[in-house]
């Protein structure tokens, strides 16, 4: 009986390479997945990053600009009463949404879930700090 080497090769490959070859691909295939799902999730987490930086710095400035156009003025004059401080917020807000873009308050909104909301309570403490700087 003579051994045939290559009858011996192809019987180990076909046993023994060939399933570890599915297995590793397999797993190859796995881990591209799970990396592409983390530059995925990476991406999102920095654009939205982005969003809520850019959003907290378009209300901080806002909140001054009001302050400076609107408020100054009423509280020399002694009228900066429950309307005019309402009417106050209600500039900064629309001011904030003019600036944003319809795609940043769409993707804000999705990021923070009330966008209103966040934006009510960012202009809140924003004239707190103004009024603490003053």
């Amino acid at each position: 009986m003579q051994l045939d080497w290559l009858d011996i090769l192809y019987k180990v490959f076909e046993v023994a390479i060939i399933p570890i070859l599915g297995a590793a691909t397999v797993y190859l295939v796995t881990l591209i997945k799970a990396k592409k799902q983390e530059l995925l999730e990476k991406a999102k987490n920095d654009t939205t990053k982005k969003y809520i930086e850019l959003l907290d710095k378009t209300v901080t400035e806002c909140v001054i600009a009001t302050n400076q156009t609107y408020v100054e003025a009423l509280k020399k004059e002694g009228s900066f009463d429950i309307e005019a401080q309402k009417k106050a917020f209600q500039l900064t807000y629309d001011a904030v949404l003019d600036i944003l873009t319809d795609d940043a308050q769409i993707y804000l909104n999705e990021a923070v879930k009330d966008l209103k909301a966040y934006i009510t309570t960012k202009i809140e403490s924003e004239v707190v700090i103004v009024k603490q700087a003053a």
